[in-house]
């Protein structure tokens, strides 16, 4: 049946149109590869105000948990072989030990301010601290402008064959996904439902993502 909706353009003052924003503690944020979702995050976060951490600086917050961005991405080569268990792995004393070390590093970071985290942590966690907490995702959509990005990688700086490079960014992406498995919260990496947001950057470009993610940190003017 078709609505007519000539009478619900004038909203206001029902409730159930409306609701208040209120700026979240963190933002959590995933990135597809070539996404340029970390250049984005700190473009954002330096607009805000607020601390960006990631795999790296998230562990300089935890030095006595022994764990390196080294033993990471050893653990991440493993969990995201087309073989992998993530069941048992999951059981392993090696993930328990990095997961547990990002989670304390997620607590001290979020105890000092407002912070985005970029792919260590997932927002129901955030949530267990009594934190408020926003999720995101950047994909991208150009695949020839992602074949770009990945060349500049030097990771894949040698590569020339477009197959090799699709396959790289699949490589790439699986480690994000196996990683968000068994991190998260049984959410699915890069599932729309999973993410309070979604942005698609070839779309809307590296700027205005990162002015969109500003709005999401400090609210509306």
């Amino acid at each position: 049946m078709a609505e007519n909706m000539s009478n619900t353009l004038s909203t206001k003052g029902m409730s159930e149109f409306e609701r208040g924003y209120k700026v979240p503690d963190c933002v959590v944020l995933d990135s597809a590869y070539c996404s340029m979702g970390r250049m984005i995050a700190l473009r954002a976060c330096k607009a805000a105000g607020w601390t960006y951490h990631d795999t790296v600086t998230l562990l300089e917050l935890v030095p006595e948990c022994g764990v390196t961005a080294d033993d990471v991405d050893a653990f991440e080569a493993k969990s995201a072989a087309p073989d992998a268990d993530l069941d048992e792995l999951r059981a392993t004393d090696e993930c328990q030990r990095i997961i547990g070390a990002y989670r304390l590093a997620a607590e001290r970071a979020l105890s000092i301010g407002p912070c985005l985290i970029h792919d260590r942590v997932g927002k129901a966690f955030v949530a267990s601290l009594g934190k408020t907490c926003a999720s995101a995702m950047t994909y991208a959509s150009d695949r020839p402008a992602m074949r770009v990005r990945a060349k500049v990688s030097p990771l894949y700086a040698d590569l020339t064959d477009d197959a090799e490079i699709d396959a790289a960014i699949a490589y790439e992406d699986a480690h994000r996904r196996s990683w968000h498995a068994l991190a998260d919260d049984g959410t699915t990496w890069g599932e729309p439902a999973t993410y309070d947001l979604m942005i698609n950057t070839d779309l809307i470009g590296r700027d205005f993502a990162a002015q969109i993610l500003a709005q999401l940190m400090i609210g509306q003017n």
